[in-house]
């Protein structure tokens, strides 16, 4: 009733008045967040054929501020959904550049990066980690040995066995690949881990020597990960072991080198089981390929 006097409303096309009559509206209620316009709830004649009164606007407009504010987080949340799934379309394309970079340097374990991040995070899973710890293990599996970029690819491909001062050159790429990735801020711990998956509960591993708790949980299963996927692949140096030999090696040294808890988790996942362990290679394998399509 209030078209042809209110000059807000004395602006409306004839096209929204004629929406507006064909529609029956007969309250106009502005949402507003923060004096910001987000939308209009439009009423139209109520149900008992009354009037609105002005208890009726006055309780409309309360609830229209809180209708306001959930509109406007809704639009935030979907804007902030769309950004953070370009982010992370970024974030992998990354990670997998960088990854691909060591395996064009070094043949021999082409793939090997993959594998263990598929690996480490089955075993994740097997442990019940969220998915979120799982996602960022597997995302630091694929850059684990980025270090290997600094050894001379003549080591890394050497047919024969290696020296001492080759092995210690070797050694370094936990920490060149701590160096290389310290100054991003991953939502995981992936530098430390990185830093981390050659040490051992005992002390004997590299570069810090650490033991039991110092070294997190990321490292830990990373670190087994490692080992049972370099055992059962094929080394210029060596041939295939085998899986049974590897899990033979992280059942020995359950405790003592590698965690309890993560090799039982390994095991449960992989022993009599050749099939799993040929499917999470394969999976591996396949994403490769997927991203490179």
């Amino acid at each position: 009733n209030d078209i042809d006097v209110i000059p807000s409303l004395n602006s409306l096309t004839e096209s929204d008045r004629q929406t507006l009559m064909r529609n029956g509206i007969e309250l106009l209620v502005p949402l507003k967040n923060s004096q910001r316009l987000v939308g209009l709830l439009l009423l139209s004649s109520k149900i008992s054929g009354e009037p609105y009164s002005n208890e009726d606007r006055q309780l409309l407009q309360t609830i229209s501020d809180k209708v306001a504010a959930s509109i406007e987080g809704a639009v935030r949340y979907e804007s902030m959904k769309v950004e953070h799934g370009e982010l992370q379309k970024a974030m992998d394309g990354v990670v997998y550049a960088v990854s691909l970079v060591v395996e064009t340097r070094d043949p021999y374990t082409a793939g090997h990066q993959r594998r263990v991040a598929e690996l480490a995070r089955a075993i994740a899973k097997e442990m019940g980690l969220s998915d979120w710890q799982t996602r960022g293990i597997h995302i630091t599996g694929l850059l684990h040995d980025v270090g290997k970029i600094a050894v001379p690819a003549e080591i890394l491909s050497k047919p024969g066995k290696i020296s001492q001062y080759e092995f210690n050159m070797i050694k370094t790429h936990p920490q060149v690949g701590y160096e290389i990735l310290e100054k991003i801020e991953f939502p995981w711990p992936v530098t430390q881990t990185i830093l981390q998956h050659h040490e051992r509960l005992n002390g004997s591993g590299y570069p810090q020597g650490l033991c039991g708790d110092d070294i997190i949980l990321e490292a830990r299963i990373l670190g087994v990960a490692d080992v049972v996927e370099a055992m059962s692949s094929h080394r210029p140096y060596r041939p295939s072991l085998g899986l049974d030999s590897a899990l033979e090696e992280i059942s020995q040294a359950r405790g003592v080198l590698y965690d309890s808890e993560v090799v039982d988790a390994c095991l449960r996942l992989l022993r009599k089981n050749d099939v799993e362990f040929e499917r999470l290679m394969t999976v591996a394998s396949q994403q490769y390929v997927h991203n490179n399509v």
